[in-house]
């Protein structure tokens, strides 16, 4: 089969697949139709960026994608030698692993892989659909927040290479989904949301697999979302949760965190005075370079960055006018949706809502450890910041803000009279 005919029986299976799969698991709507169809168009667009990405070759075009592509070779050609999974070598990331199995199942493969990876952000379309859905979100509302959420450019561009974005994304949503099912599960049998709950600690611990800090800001955002949720419903079951969590946090964090500190590609490090050699070396010279920072100004630049003006300096799209403009309008977009999620902020603490709030807890504590480790380069704030956007944008709704104070507003004016 020659290359060509290898790829587009990718794409075609991947795109029948996703269309079946969004027929299955989003209900039933009037415009259910329409919207599958624009998610395939979703995916046609990314299809086409593949093919843009790679017209200089696969081995040449890309930078951490190019290197994950390298690291998945060598895994494939581990298992191909006998080497238990377990046992594999693999650097920078778990993503080289999942990667370097397709690989030695189809064959070295890097059009297939991106293919791959678009598929799997589609799946995280369909799984924010649920998830907004199940918070009781309208059907209409849930469809253009899953849609903004495929159709965003730069959204677009981090899942459609070779990198782990794709997958970071897919399992972040996939937590928040699993915590929201377990929470809302009201029937006697004990076994659908303990496997939930099991199932989120699962993830968890594979999220930092994939970035090492993940498990901090999500299973600490889960934390606070159980916490409040037992205030308000004192459920026995969610206090079994919150121990699961918790115990996750711990074993992860001295099996699979501090194992894997030394050395880290993604940890900033000061190497002035030497290498660092120990546990003890890393961490410190992370504090320290956390100390030298001014936090809001760390923080202003995670959320903002690039800023209008500095974005034809992005290196990916320098010269290139129609992407710089399509970056431009997704930041004027961008910052309207912080805007926004204020209101959206504001009415989630009002209303208690444990499951918003729990949100808002995994956005601050993700987006504060960034901005205090990430190198302050609007393109890195920009790449990393994209794994808040599905969150922002459940939040970003100024209605239900103006709807609680009119309620509010109405009930002291029957009180008065």
């Amino acid at each position: 089969m020659s290359p060509l005919i290898e790829n587009i029986v990718w794409m075609v299976l991947l795109a029948a697949l996703a269309v079946y799969l969004g027929t299955v698991l989003l209900p039933a709507h009037k415009y259910k139709a329409a919207f599958i169809l624009a998610v395939a168009f979703c995916m046609l667009l990314r299809y086409g960026l593949v093919f843009y990405i790679y017209k200089c070759g696969t081995e040449a075009s890309g930078t951490d994608g190019l290197i994950y592509h390298e690291v998945a070779k060598s895994v494939a050609d581990q298992i191909r030698s006998g080497v238990p999974i377990w046992r594999l070598e693999y650097k920078y990331t778990w993503y080289t692993v999942l990667m370097g199995l397709q690989y030695a199942a189809f064959g070295v493969n890097r059009y297939a892989a991106s293919f791959v990876n678009i598929f799997i952000s589609i799946m995280s379309g369909f799984v924010l659909f649920r998830v907004a859905h199940g918070l009781k979100f309208s059907w209409k509302k849930s469809a253009i927040i899953s849609l903004a959420y495929l159709f965003m450019p730069s959204m677009t561009v981090w899942t459609t290479d070779t990198r782990k974005e794709s997958v970071t994304f897919f399992i972040i949503l996939l937590v928040w989904y699993l915590a929201l099912k377990a929470l809302q599960e009201r029937s006697r049998n004990m076994v659908k949301p303990i496997v939930y709950m099991a199932l989120v600690c699962v993830f968890l611990w594979i999220s930092t697999l994939l970035r090492i800090y993940m498990l901090f800001a999500l299973g600490g955002g889960i934390l606070v979302a159980l916490l409040f949720h037992y205030l308000k419903t004192r459920r026995r079951i969610t206090l079994i949760f919150m121990a699961m969590v918790l115990v996750t946090c711990i074993v992860v964090t001295y099996t699979t965190i501090i194992v894997q500190m030394d050395g880290y590609h993604a940890l900033p490090l000061d190497r002035s005075k030497g290498g660092d050699e120990n546990i003890s070396d890393e961490l410190g010279s992370i504090i320290s370079i956390i100390m030298s920072k001014d936090v809001p100004e760390a923080i202003n630049g995670f959320l903002t960055q690039p800023h209008l003006s500095k974005v034809s300096r992005i290196s990916d799209i320098s010269g290139n006018w129609f992407a710089i403009t399509a970056v431009r309008i997704e930041q004027v977009l961008w910052y309207l949706c912080l805007v926004i999620a204020i209101f959206g902020t504001i009415n989630a603490i009002l209303e208690k809502n444990p499951y918003m709030l729990g949100l808002l807890a995994f956005i601050t504590a993700y987006s504060l450890i960034n901005a205090l480790i990430c190198e302050d380069v609007g393109e890195t704030y920009y790449r990393y910041r994209a794994a808040i956007v599905a969150p922002i944008l459940l939040i970003a709704d100024f209605r239900p803000f103006l709807y609680s104070v009119r309620s509010l507003i109405r009930g002291r004016t029957r009180a008065i009279g």
